[in-house]
């Protein structure tokens, strides 16, 4: 359920103070746990009105730009944080003030327009397992759980996020090859999602760029990973015609190179070879739509 909008700011006193822009980059710091520096965000974002959060948003970010691992780790935590807002009160009024006052780098955080591809999660294939007999689900979620080194890179290609949760948790599994979970097309974002959100996996670099260039990656976690990439990595991303120009434009805003409107997400399309389908238009004249619901099976 989307959490709901606040209706004041705190009063003067111990809640504003710990919820002001550089106390809350200390506290994210502090805390050694995905999950706690989450529930630092909620506060945030339950407590201050669009304004106020901002400001929060632009201290975390210069931390990142720092170099600061309180400012690498907080603003992890926010994008992941970020999904629970989805079609809620307080996305629809931190992207309207974003748009208002000219912040793009939060604006971005918050559009939902169609990936660059889609595909029909029902449509691709499981991976073979048993030539004799189709393999049941639960099975396949067992069987993630096992040492076998050879099960588990056949079940690398299956697209079901529980058993791609069940294959990170294993201590088998190897960079490279969440690496081919995070790079693999044509694939659902459910199963991109679940290697961003992943608390050991979702944290190394190298994984997060895979995801940045996946076309099935949802846009919005893609922009918000941006900030996280080297700037070398990040000028490519803003060079590279096959990301969606979304998130070539967060790129721009991370360089300090954005100096127009957003880019329209329905232009700068890549021919599909992949047997997916090429997104359409998320909003008429160019301009990205507010947050809305996304669809879970997605």
């Amino acid at each position: 359920m989307p959490l709901q909008a606040p209706e004041w700011p705190p009063e003067p006193g111990p809640l504003a103070e710990r919820l002001a822009p550089e106390r809350v980059v200390k506290r994210l710091g502090a805390v050694p746990e995905p999950a706690m520096q989450e529930a630092i965000w909620r506060e945030v974002l339950t407590t201050l009105p669009a304004p106020d959060v901002l400001p929060v948003f632009a201290a975390v970010r210069r931390a990142l730009g720092r170099g600061e691992i309180a400012g690498r780790l907080g603003w992890l935590a926010l994008v992941r944080t970020l999904e629970a807002l989805r079609g809620g009160p307080i996305a629809l009024a931190l992207y309207l003030h974003a748009q208002r006052v000219g912040d793009e780098a939060t604006r971005t955080l918050l559009i939902d327009p169609p990936p660059t591809r889609r595909v029909d999660h029902t449509r691709l294939p499981r991976p073979p397992m048993d030539r004799d007999r189709e393999i049941t689900l639960g099975e396949r979620r067992s069987w993630a759980r096992r040492q076998d080194r050879d099960i588990l890179v056949r079940l690398l290609a299956d697209p079901d996020p529980g058993v791609v949760l069940n294959l990170l948790n294993n201590p088998r599994l190897t960079e490279a090859d969440v690496l081919k979970l995070a790079s693999r097309r044509p694939t659902v974002p459910a199963v991109l999602q679940t290697v961003f959100r992943h608390a050991r996996w979702g944290r190394r670099r190298v994984v997060q760029h895979a995801l940045v260039l996946n076309p099935h990656t949802p846009v919005d976690t893609a922009c918000g990973l941006v900030a996280l990439l080297d700037r070398e990595t990040v000028r490519a991303v803003r060079r590279d015609l096959a990301v969606h120009p979304v998130v070539r434009t967060t790129a721009a805003v991370v360089l300090g190179e954005f100096d127009g409107p957003a880019a329209d997400p329905a232009a700068g399309r890549v021919e599909i070879t992949d047997g997916s389908e090429a997104a359409g238009p998320a909003a008429p004249a160019g301009e990205p739509g507010p947050p809305s619901a996304r669809d879970p099976a997605s």
